[in-house]
């Protein structure tokens, strides 16, 4: 029973995951945005691996099992790894890298140098 608890945990954290990535993406996918920002999911889910991944070697040694019982869950094999690191995806995406609106940029280019009249001198320096 405690090994279904860690699964459906782990499951539900997955999802939240997933709704959270989806939702910040949202506004980016209307604009049709060819590349996002490394601040939508890189950055906040290289910073929760490089949290999750020393914290559960250190619950693994300090139980000394592979399967780590928190509470009345526990989790077997490497689902702690991912249930800790998405819910801490979720939190540092939602807590330090909120929305940023959308710059948008003019579909032409202007050129900067008007085209001189005819008769006009055109001086290179």
């Amino acid at each position: 029973m405690n090994q279904l608890i860690g699964l459906g945990i782990t499951a539900l954290s997955v999802l939240l995951a997933a709704i959270t990535s989806g939702l910040r993406l949202k506004p980016y996918l209307d604009a049709g945005v060819a590349r996002t920002p490394p601040t939508l999911a890189l950055y906040p889910a290289a910073i929760a691996l490089a949290i999750t991944v020393p914290v559960v070697f250190f619950l693994r040694w300090k139980q000394g099992s592979k399967h780590v019982a928190i509470g009345p869950a526990k989790f077997m094999d490497n689902s702690l790894f991912v249930a800790m690191g998405c819910l801490l995806y979720i939190l540092i995406a939602v807590s330090f890298f909120p929305y940023q609106p959308l710059v948008q940029f003019p579909d032409y280019i202007t050129d900067p140098h008007p085209t001189p009249l005819p008769g006009n001198n055109i001086s290179i320096f």
